[in-house]
């Protein structure tokens, strides 16, 4: 009889393992904490959007190895803190080896620590903080460090003829990270930074940093800065009539500033990692994007995003769904790999190179400036 008791116990649980496989069976989970909601929701829609287009072709393609891909989203709010709840769900909870990291530096900073203890891969698509370089094993990332652009800002403002310049910065690792780079390549090539004025994200009035900056009547002013809070920036720098060329990074580089700051950016100038226009994979990017959303824009590092899951599910074709599998596949996949974004190659850190070019805003809309 417990013989019989026993043998039924086991032939149940193998029935309701292999229905609960089956389930998945046909299905791939990753996991996903972006900036759904909050200070930041204003990028995070559109990557949402990126990523979204980039699984709905790979499965349209016939998934991986046949099995459809599935994102796990969670809503990191912008915030260090409920990254990391989101990021600990996911790993905890549903068990998934990669996750695509929230924006912002501080933010996947903040998670990079318990993916590189859970040896769950961590990959980002807009973090550029050069800290990032050095964050782990399991961290990668297909956005440029900002040594890059820290260079590449000096190297913009020097080409303008400027030689003294305040900087003002978001006071997180990314402002802090980008600030940093631009003030050590700008002094080395002779400049002389007049201030450095650091603020807080989220707040509605900076009159008291532009202050200090309207004191000192700069030619020109470095202003390291999202969308949101340059916007708030911007606006409040015309109304107390700063005149003065600011200049920027990549982060600004959006028509959502336009439309919130209005004729306070016109004329602003910036760097952005750049790459082909021209190329196939990005005629056929934003042959996709239109054909999924019609007329919306495409979205402030979008293609990042789209380069980003292509990598992973090409990682996951080749050294499966492990976590350790995809780590060592992502720097072979990688190899020569050209994306929308170009070439996708990862270094011993997990880390891209980049072109930068300039943009400005002219006539109300973002241009390329020659």
């Amino acid at each position: 009889m417990k013989k019989i008791i026993v043998f039924v116990a086991i032939v149940v649980s193998a029935v309701l393992f292999l229905a609960q496989a089956g389930m998945s069976s046909g299905t791939i989970k990753i996991g996903a904490v972006q900036p759904l909601s909050g200070n930041l929701a204003v990028y995070g829609q559109g990557f949402k959007m990126a990523i979204d287009l980039a699984v709905d072709e790979i499965n349209a393609n016939g998934g991986i190895k046949g099995k459809k891909l599935e994102v796990i989203y969670e809503d990191g709010k912008g915030t260090a803190k409920d990254s990391v709840a989101a990021v600990r769900k996911l790993i905890d909870v549903d068990k998934v080896p990669v996750i695509l990291g929230p924006a912002a530096s501080t933010n996947f900073l903040a998670v990079a620590p318990i993916c590189e203890r859970a040896h769950v891969v961590l990959i980002g698509a807009e973090s550029a903080s050069p800290a990032i370089t050095k964050a782990g094993d399991y961290i990668f990332r297909v956005f440029p460090s900002d040594k890059l652009q820290g260079k590449g800002v000096a190297d913009l403002v020097i080409k303008l003829g400027y030689k003294k310049v305040p900087v003002l910065y978001i006071n997180n690792d990314w402002g802090k990270g980008l600030k940093d780079e631009f003030v050590k390549n700008f002094t080395k090539k002779g400049g002389k930074i007049l201030s450095e004025i650091p603020y807080d994200q989220g707040k509605t009035d900076y009159r008291a940093q532009l202050l200090k900056i309207k004191q000192l009547h700069p030619k020109a002013a470095v202003a390291l800065v999202y969308v949101k809070d340059g916007a708030v920036i911007f606006k409040q720098a015309y109304e107390l009539g700063i005149q003065t060329q600011w200049i920027t990074g990549s982060a600004a580089k959006s028509g959502k500033l336009i439309k919130l700051a209005g004729k306070a950016v016109e004329g602003l100038i910036g760097t952005y990692p750049n790459f082909s226009t021209t190329s196939p994979q990005y005629k056929h990017f934003v042959a996709l994007w239109k054909k999924k959303y019609g007329d919306k824009k495409i979205g402030i590092f979008a293609e990042y995003n789209y380069d980003m899951v292509h990598l992973v599910a090409k990682a996951i074709a080749k050294g499966g769904t492990t976590p350790d599998g995809i780590r060592k596949a992502l720097y072979e996949v990688s190899k020569g790999y050209k994306g929308v974004t170009g070439d996708k190659t990862f270094d011993a850190n997990g880390d891209v190179g980049s072109a930068y070019g300039v943009w400005m805003v002219k006539d109300g809309k973002i241009v390329t400036r020659k």
